[in-house]
């Protein structure tokens, strides 16, 4: 065969097909659909909708009207005799009331059970607490008191407070003294320089309103202090002291004394240091102007001394 010949075979059997597929296919339907796109009118500014797509949207609407509930004629038989019969309105309102009593009266046993429950739960907590501290009082280790031997300063601090008292209240108890007396050579002496000339020299305010002077050791009294005033030796009242005029000072050594020729020494070189101080003379307690002499015998006469023993005038 001729290649045209068989190229007019091809060509005509493809016609063939073409008609018969043309032939078989089925019309499509010429409705538009509502997704097509809308024509706005340009003088009212609103769509046009075809008329095709207006039946539609009715369509659409019917089928979508809400459908009321409707009763049967039993229910409307029910309930007009319901509205006209007041003993059936009645009936309805008692079984609501009994049905309300049976909710509150089941809520009250409801409660009174979980308070019961909770008092009981109390009761057992409680009991557990208890049997709890039983158990930690026998376990309690008991304190054992140990005897305190080693050294305290708060003790060794009392003690020496307490032993200068002590040795303070030997002036209540003094048998006799030994007097020096200091008066100023401009016979007044002002309270400021007084205070100031006594703490200088070492002496403390303290028992008797008196300034004493105690040993090295801050321990055992030596001597004490009267300010002089026109109606004798007097002690000092420290708020007033600085706005008073003195017009002496009274040194005593009080006998018996454990330690008496020390003290008496030390009486003698601060008695001497204070009337050197305020330019003042030092006289005994006889009115007698100090000497050597007379230091001598005042000093003999302390270390001598014997209790029960008055003093040689």
């Amino acid at each position: 065969m001729e290649v045209t010949t068989i190229v007019g075979i091809v060509i005509a059997v493809i016609i063939i097909l073409v008609g018969l597929r043309m032939l078989f296919k089925k019309p499509a339907s010429a409705t538009p659909s509502l997704d097509s796109e809308l024509q706005v009118n340009s003088d009212s500014q609103l769509p046009i909708i075809p008329r095709h797509v207006r039946d539609q949207l009715q369509t659409s609407t019917e089928a979508t009207e809400r459908v009321e509930p409707t009763l049967n004629d039993a229910e409307v038989v029910a309930e007009i005799t319901e509205k006209h019969d007041p003993k059936v309105t009645a009936e309805k309102q008692q079984a609501t009331e009994i049905a309300v009593n049976t909710n509150t009266e089941t809520t009250i046993e409801a409660a009174q059970t979980e308070t019961v429950v909770d008092a009981t739960a109390a009761a057992k907590i409680e009991e557990n607490a208890d049997e709890g501290l039983h158990l930690n009082a026998h376990h309690i280790e008991k304190a054992e008191i140990v005897e305190f031997n080693e050294e305290s300063s708060i003790l060794d601090e009392h003690l020496h407070e307490q032993q200068r008292v002590d040795e303070e209240s030997v002036l209540q108890t003094a048998e006799e003294f030994i007097v020096f007396n200091i008066y100023p050579e401009r016979r007044v002496l002002t309270g400021d320089k007084t205070l100031k000339v006594l703490l200088k020299y070492g002496l403390r305010y303290g028992e008797m309103a008196c300034f004493h002077r105690y040993d090295e050791e801050h321990e055992k009294l030596s001597f004490s202090v009267l300010q002089i005033t026109e109606e004798g030796p007097a002690g000092f009242d420290l708020e007033t002291l600085a706005n008073e005029q003195v017009k002496g000072l009274a040194f005593f050594l009080a006998l018996p004394h454990n330690d008496v020729q020390n003290a008496f020494d030390t009486m003698v070189s601060i008695s001497n240091l204070i009337a050197r101080e305020i330019d003042g003379t030092i006289y005994d307690q006889n009115q007698q102007e100090m000497t050597a002499q007379s230091r001598e015998f005042w000093r003999h006469q302390a270390i001598d001394y014997r209790s029960g023993q008055q003093a040689t005038v």
